[in-house]
């Protein structure tokens, strides 16, 4: 009988043993699949998400006129911006004194160069002149007639419009006297708050900035 108590002891004793080592086992395990989930967690945290990137594009004038209205060779820029405009990024204006920049969402090209680039195709589209340069040019390119324009506003504003905002000036360049100045100052409300509609905006104040312009030399 003391034999069979001890065996009894013994199989308790192993019993108890098996059990532990399978509780510890389980634990590691359970703890290997929480770091292995934390580090999971982590990297997608980490992970930047995709950004976008835009452009401005040419658009349509909003009325025809005459081809090749301006026989001469007409230099376009410098197109100057505001600081708080030269980044990466869209800005969009909050209030007064605050912008808010979309990290996600860039231009694919800084903004004073696709805008002077747009600009000019908007302008050729218009005028059809003899020939159309852009700055910074040399003195043998003949320019007959510069344009250029000082921006202070081109974002979204607080009202959940887009505003464009400029001073632009016409200048005979063989005598460097500005013959013509005028400030252009509209907004569009962009069929919606997403980057691309905002962006589609500024294109649509752009052109009408050089339908603005082109009408200049045409009354002229």
């Amino acid at each position: 009988m003391a034999f069979v108590s001890g065996k009894r002891k013994v199989s308790h004793i192993l019993k108890r043993q098996v059990a532990g080592r399978s509780g510890a086992g389980l634990k590691r395990i359970c703890q290997v699949g929480a770091v292995a989930g934390m580090a999971a967690l982590l990297a997608a945290c980490s992970t930047p998400e995709a950004g976008r990137y835009f452009v401005l594009s040419s658009v349509a004038p909003t009325q025809s006129m005459p081809s090749g209205v301006v026989n001469a060779v007409l230099g376009v820029g410098p197109i100057s911006l505001p600081s708080h405009l030269d980044r990466a990024q869209l800005v969009l204006r909050t209030g007064p004194n605050e912008l808010y920049l979309r990290e996600n969402d860039k231009w694919a090209e800084p903004l004073d160069e696709t805008t002077r680039r747009i600009l000019t195709q908007d302008l050729q589209t218009r005028l059809t002149p003899k020939r159309i340069e852009t700055f910074p040019w040399n003195s043998r390119d003949g320019v007959n007639w510069q344009i250029a324009v000082d921006v202070d506003n081109f974002e979204a504003q607080p009202d959940r419009t887009v505003r464009l905002n400029a001073q632009w000036k016409i200048i005979d360049f063989s005598s460097g006297q500005i013959v013509l100045s005028h400030r252009f100052d509209q907004r569009i409300k962009p069929a919606s708050a997403s980057s691309a509609d905002i962006v589609a905006a500024m294109s649509q104040l752009l052109g009408k900035l050089a339908d603005e312009i082109s009408l200049s030399f045409v009354s002229s």
